[in-house]
């Protein structure tokens, strides 16, 4: 499904014209202003002529066979076959032209400069961070569980909403930053967050549930990165971030329902954050086993 709102990817020619990727609606698109866009696309056998890219792109073939492409890298020449499931990568401001020999289907995500700078945070070395294109079609079963979750949530199933989201934008990121640097990064092993920042992380969502909420800004209130954040989280508590959130969201509209019986549902989700009505029904029905208006039924028949 494509919305009429949907960020395009767009291109840059040799002639220096910002043109979109390609002239025909993908299948699928979706995105958020600065950060990332993505597309499900099936295009016919063809050509593109060189061109470049202003984000750093990943193109994840999905379709059901291989397909032989010729293509030249900063003038240099690579082929071989676009097969499902093996990921090309083109770092930004690199030149690649490319023909493919048949139809063939794939997500593209972009991610933005400022998507990799905030991913990692402070938390990087002072080293410029240089990527560094793959072209040649190779495997990475991790990235291509998040493109593929990616695709999921721009679909519109969202039941984590925004922080669920970002999550999975910061994972990818941080991810394409250690295996296409030059000169590889390690990273370092996760550690558990202290009590007090996990107290402040705690206070801080309790008092604005009923607010849109950003990794960036909770990672900000406790000094770490977003993606640290995420890690150190997880290893303190076993669960991830964003279902704290989600479940602190729930828990609290079950609350409103069964104080104030009367209040509309749309209202309930409204003032617990929920990003839309369909998210607060798929993840109250998650949590509880029921539907909301099931829930508020119950209360009255008993």
């Amino acid at each position: 499904m494509v919305e009429p709102s949907s960020p395009r990817i767009y291109i840059q020619t040799a002639a220096r014209d910002r043109v979109p990727y390609f002239k025909t609606p993908p299948l699928a698109a979706g995105g958020r202003s600065g950060l990332y866009v993505f597309e499900h696309r099936a295009v016919e056998a063809g050509s593109l002529p060189a061109h470049t890219f202003d984000t750093d792109i990943l193109m994840l073939p999905v379709g059901p066979q291989a397909v032989r492409f010729q293509s030249r890298l900063n003038g240099r020449k690579v082929s071989g076959l676009i097969e499902p499931a093996r990921f090309r990568f083109l770092a930004r401001g690199d030149t690649l032209s490319t023909a493919w020999d048949a139809p063939v289907q794939g997500l593209f995500l972009t991610l933005t400069p400022a998507l990799m700078s905030h991913a990692l945070g402070d938390d990087r070395d002072s080293r410029p961070m240089e990527l560094v294109s793959n072209i040649f079609p190779h495997q990475d079963q991790l990235l291509c569980h998040l493109v593929e979750a990616i695709a999921t949530y721009v679909a519109g199933a969202r039941p984590g909403g925004t922080l669920f989201e970002q999550s999975l934008l910061v994972a990818t990121a941080v991810h394409v930053q250690m295996h296409y640097c030059a000169g590889r990064r390690s990273d370092r092993p996760a550690t558990s967050l202290p009590r007090w920042k996990h107290a402040r992380l705690a206070e801080y969502i309790a008092a604005h549930l009923g607010q849109e909420m950003h990794l960036k800004d909770l990672a900000a209130i406790v000094g770490l990165s977003p993606y640290y954040l995420a890690r150190a989280y997880k290893a303190s508590t076993g669960n991830s971030l964003w279902q704290h959130v989600l479940e602190s969201r729930v828990t609290e509209a079950r609350r409103l329902i069964l104080a104030r019986t009367e209040l509309p549902l749309a209202v309930v989700a409204k003032d617990c954050g929920f990003d839309s009505y369909r998210q607060f029904i798929a993840a109250f029905r998650k949590f509880f086993g029921v539907l909301p208006s099931e829930y508020r039924k119950s209360l009255r028949a008993g």
